[in-house]
């Protein structure tokens, strides 16, 4: 398992090679960067699985369906892979890159949630029409 000072040692002497190389090139040092960044999520994200299967536990304890619980998962992926992928593009000095990749990351967030949505509107609208057989809407 990766421990937090190995990652560390990684990332610093990752950014001090990538700056050497960004002095004679340019697009070496980005796939540098790339490389590191997606192999730190990597190990990041294996490490988080003894913290996942438990934070499922407590959801599916809670009450929560299965879907439910995957759509969580499933949010949390999108989350770290936009920001993974947005900060990759603002190091390459493409900020509207970053700023779309953002902007996809929220729509796929979005969409991911609409199915969440249905049984709590439909909630709603039985409470309204509850209100409404009592004259007080």
């Amino acid at each position: 398992m990766v421990t937090a000072l190995q990652i560390a040692g990684l990332s610093v002497t990752a950014v001090l090679i990538a700056k050497l190389l960004r002095r004679y090139a340019e697009e070496q040092a980005m796939l540098l960067t790339l490389l590191v960044s997606v192999a730190l999520t990597a190990a990041a994200v294996t490490a988080m699985t003894p913290i996942l299967s438990e934070i499922d536990g407590l959801l599916t304890a809670g009450g929560l369906l299965p879907d439910q619980t995957a759509c969580i998962a499933k949010s949390a992926g999108i989350c770290i892979v936009t920001q993974l992928a947005a900060d990759i593009c603002k190091d390459g000095g493409e900020s509207a890159a970053a700023s779309a990749v953002m902007l996809t990351g929220k729509i796929a967030l979005m969409l991911l949630a609409i199915p969440l949505l249905k049984p709590l509107l439909s909630l709603i609208r039985e409470v309204l029409s509850c209100v409404s057989g009592f004259g007080l809407s």
